[in-house]
């Protein structure tokens, strides 16, 4: 993607959510925008998966999530001990992109996340309203509702979705939310979407090994850019852009999200290599995703502004 496309292609999905927000209670009741069950789930990734439903490039769509552990765990507080049949960590799908081919690069517009009315954390249940989770009877916490789980099948072997790859998947990344546009190298023919594991609320790291796990519903739209960011995932947002690495090990999981950020930047303004690299030490902000799963995950931030917008 040449530097002017670039720029158009980001600009366009923070313009669209502010747009989306000012209407959004039209824009849910509308019978014009799909609804896809979370009846239709799956919890590994693989190049061959039929598909549950069909999207338009550019269409807009509401997708239903379950909590990673639906029947486990009760709004009255009831909490089950997985069987070996168990579903963990559904996620909505998958989901064919008409339109997109294998190395096309798929972004997915987060434009709205609405969570249920309870949720759970570390075997405790929450009751959410109004934007808020009941934390005590004095303390009431602000909601930032986030997919924890977003990715597409790969093109070989298969893709868990409790774990967090370079096709995404269990990332838990805190920036997965309403506002992003999270963009993917397609791997097969549709892309293969799924969603899921949403969390009302959750830190960077999730060290409880949880957020507030919530059902819920997300409003987002699916595009084809007209050329490739990464082979990981990229995060889009009106203030910066996120490159995401994934490993076992968390030093190398942050040394492949920053090597993306520098590789990203070279390619997409007039910086040499060097002049990238030194522009990510000065300004780059790494954070971990999360440190608890056996693949750990980071993210390197930088302002857009540095890419000339």
């Amino acid at each position: 993607m040449d530097r002017k496309k670039f720029l158009k292609a980001t600009m366009i999905a923070p313009a669209f959510v502010a747009g989306l927000q000012e209407g959004k209670a039209q824009v849910v009741e509308s019978s014009g925008m799909r609804r896809l069950s979370a009846s239709n789930h799956f919890t590994k990734w693989e190049p061959q998966m039929e598909s549950a439903y069909h999207v338009s490039l550019d269409e807009v769509v509401l997708v239903e999530m379950s909590h990673g552990m639906p029947g486990l765990v009760t709004k009255d507080g009831i909490f089950r001990e997985p069987e070996q049949d168990s579903v963990i960590n559904p996620q909505t799908g998958p989901i064919f992109i008409d339109g997109i081919e294998p190395g096309d690069a798929l972004a997915i517009d987060i434009l709205e996340i609405i969570p249920g009315d309870w949720g759970y954390c570390s075997g405790r249940v929450f009751e959410l309203g109004n934007g808020f989770a009941e934390f005590s009877d004095s303390l009431k916490l602000p909601l930032e509702p986030m997919l924890g789980c977003i990715g597409v099948a790969p093109d070989e072997g298969f893709v868990d979705t409790r774990a967090p790859q370079d096709t995404g998947g269990n990332l838990d990344c805190k920036e997965v939310r309403a506002g992003s546009t999270i963009v993917f190298k397609s791997r097969v023919k549709g892309a293969l979407v799924g969603m899921g594991d949403t969390h009302a609320l959750q830190g960077d790291g999730e060290i409880t090994g949880q957020g507030i796990e919530t059902d819920a519903e997300a409003i987002v739209r699916f595009r084809k850019l007209p050329g490739s960011l990464s082979d990981r995932p990229v995060i889009i947002r009106a203030e910066t852009y996120s490159t995401l690495g994934a490993h076992k090990d968390l030093e190398e999981a942050s040394w492949h999200a920053t090597e993306d950020m520098i590789k990203l930047l070279q390619e997409k303004t007039n910086y040499n290599k060097k002049e990238a690299r030194l522009l990510v030490g000065l300004l780059g902000k790494l954070k971990i995703n999360q440190i608890v799963d056996p693949t750990k995950g980071a993210r390197m931030e930088m302002p857009t502004w540095v890419f000339g917008i």
